[in-house]
Parts: C-alpha cells; structure tokens; sequence
C-alpha cells in the first residue's frame, strides 16, 4: 500500500512541475500586459535549451547558477548536491559527492528549459530601467528529485558611467519547487555589476550577488553570497569567447554553523547562427567544501545549448 502512495506522488510530481513551469512561462510571456503600452522604449524576449551532462552530481547547490550565467544572468542553469538513494531527504552528514568516502554521486544529464520577457526604458542617454517575468524547468534522468521548477520577477537599472564603463544593479523575486518538496522555498536576491570595455571585442565583467533562501525544511533554507569576474572576447562578428571565475559561500540554518564554499573555472563559447539565435556550449570546473567535515568535491559540468533573443 506504501508503495503504491509512492509510486502515485512521483507520477504526479512531474506533472506539477511542468503545471507550474507552464503557468510561469505564460505569465513571463503576458508580463508586458500590466503597463501601458509606452511605459517600455524595448523588448526583452528570450528563451533557451540547455543540456548539461555532470561526472559527479553534488547537492544543496541545485538551484544555484553557475559559470557564465552566474552574477543575475537571465537563463538560469541548474547545479545539483545530494545523496543517492534519497538525495532531497534532510538529516544525516551532509554529502559532498566523492568526497564523501564510498557515498560516489554517479553522473547525470539534465534538460534545462528557459525563459524570459519583458521590457526596458531609456531614462536620458546615460540610465536605462528594465523590468521582467523569467521561468526555467530542469529535467534530471536520474535524480528526479532534484527535478526543478523556478520562477519570479526582477527590476533593475544600467548605468552608463563613461563610454567604456558600464554598472548595473539588479532586484529579483522568486518561487522554486523541487521533486522533493521539503526544497521549496521562496527568495531574494541582489546583484551588483560592473563591465569595462578594454578594446572594441574584448570586455570585463565583475560582480557580487546575494541571495536568501527560505524553503520549507531548514536544512535546505541558506543565505548565499557570490563574487565573480568574466571575461568577453569575439574573435569574429559572431562569434563570443567567455571565460571566469566565482566564489560562492553558503550559510544554512540548520545544522547551525553549516556552510559550503564552493569555488568554480568556467569556460564557454557561443556562435550566432541567425537572426536573434544562437548555439553555446560551456565547461564548469567547480571544486566544492563543507565545514563540519572538511569533505569537498570536484564537478566537472558540460553544458551545450540553443539560444533565442528578440
């Protein structure tokens, strides 16, 4: 009898995520319908595919952003820690993948499903406001409780200080549900940016983020900070080079005292193969630490994807 309970929760889980994943996208899509028409000078619409293959799955960084995406990009790529056989259940040492003794994550692929809308307004020649709806669905072959639905609103403002100087705060509201319902949680979060631009095809990028995080188990509620750097470079008029480095330290509510520090390499390319479309692929070296044991955990994440951008 337990077992069918179960068996019926898992069939329904994934159609909640793809239920909610749809109301999401469709309240993106309509996000311009609640100002008037000339409130936004511009567009913003963008959807992406993305499939990543990791050698070594690790948790409790599963709704985190990594590599070139990281720092309040718009398409948010998934990351993953937790423990086979129940990877979303709280309690018990915290698991950190291979570092963990016999407890090896085995590799997974994973579909991500992106998108967002919205609109931006010039404010003078120098200030520009923007405001957008943004949703993505991931898809684990194995470890489908990590299977993740995130959505939510931002604003922000761009700030041109000189001609190859640009800052950028941005503010962001969310909703994430798991396969694993004791990860759901609501969020914040902020960004600060700033991007340089040292010669006419090859730009800096650094940030700082902050998020806080509150699900409905406290082993899986966290306030994360995260600095990173980037670099741009196009070889050719459609062809985009990226490179970078973040660190990330999470703090957890429960084990008291818990935290994760997790430092990440990215390297990445993407080719423009239309109007408004594009093909990437990227590679993320992340090396993962938590306090209590000293355990950590190397991740090497292949990513490639299809792009769109109005």
């Amino acid at each position: 009898m337990e077992h069918s309970v179960k068996t019926a929760r898992a069939k329904q889980q994934p159609l909640r995520n793809y239920f909610v994943t749809g109301l999401l996208l469709i309240g993106a899509i309509f996000i311009l319908s609640a100002y008037p028409a000339n409130v936004f000078a511009g567009l913003i619409l963008g959807a992406e595919l993305r499939l990543t293959y990791e050698d070594n799955v690790v948790g409790l960084l599963s709704d985190q952003q990594r590599g070139a995406s990281s720092g309040g990009g718009a398409m948010t790529s998934m990351h993953a820690m937790g423990q086979p056989g129940g990877m979303g259940h709280p309690g018990g040492p915290p698991y950190l993948g291979s570092g963990s003794g016999t407890n090896k994550s085995p590799a997974d692929f994973y579909v991500t499903l992106s998108a967002e809308a919205g609109g931006y307004k010039d404010l003078g020649t120098d200030v520009s406001v923007f405001a957008k709806g943004f949703a993505n669905h991931s898809s684990y072959d194995y470890y489908t409780d990590l299977d993740a639905t995130i959505g939510g609103i931002g604003t922000g403002v761009v700030l041109s200080v000189t001609d190859k100087i640009t800052a950028g705060a941005t503010l962001a509201g969310k909703i994430k549900r798991f396969g694993e319902s004791q990860r759901d949680s609501t969020a914040y979060e902020g960004t600060l940016s700033l991007k340089e631009k040292l010669l006419p095809s090859l730009w800096l990028r650094e940030f700082g983020n902050y998020e806080k995080n509150d699900a409905e188990a406290a082993v899986f509620s966290y306030a994360g900070t995260r600095i990173g750097i980037s670099a741009g470079y196009t070889p050719a008029r459609r062809t985009l080079l990226t490179a970078g480095y973040s660190y990330l330290v999470e703090k957890y509510e429960e084990p008291s005292g818990f935290e994760i520090k997790s430092n990440t390499v990215f390297l990445g390319a993407e080719q423009t193969i239309g109007t408004g479309w594009s093909v990437a692929g990227s590679y993320d070296l992340q090396i993962s630490k938590e306090n209590f044991t000293g355990s950590s955990t190397t991740d090497n994440i292949f990513s490639v994807a299809l792009r769109y951008s109005y």
